[in-house]
């Protein structure tokens, strides 16, 4: 039985260009891949970021689409609009009991 030990390539959801899989993450609000550097040590490509989640002690993963505007048109938002907070978004789990 062979296998591809070949890492998979995803199209980055910001910028269009081809990423490896270990240089990408996927976003918490629009479920599309971009590119994440997630070493120091190497020269890689950010079309997002990450941060912890202060409330939920998680990491969270945004690209730069959603950042910047609706994530469902892929349009930047205005200036003069307010910023959204981000930890406003519904959970994707249950709370536990």
């Amino acid at each position: 039985m062979a296998t591809d030990t070949a890492p998979e390539t995803y199209v980055c959801a910001v910028c269009g260009e081809a990423a490896p899989a270990p240089m990408t993450a996927e976003c918490n609000w629009c479920d599309q891949r971009y590119h994440l550097n997630q070493r120091n040590d190497v020269e890689g490509k950010d079309c997002g970021q990450v941060w912890i989640d202060e409330q939920y002690m998680a990491l969270q993963f945004a690209c730069n689409t959603c950042l910047k505007g609706d994530p469902s048109t892929g349009a930047g938002r205005s200036s003069a609009a307010p910023r959204p907070r981000l930890i406003t978004r519904p959970r994707k789990y249950k709370r536990r009991p």
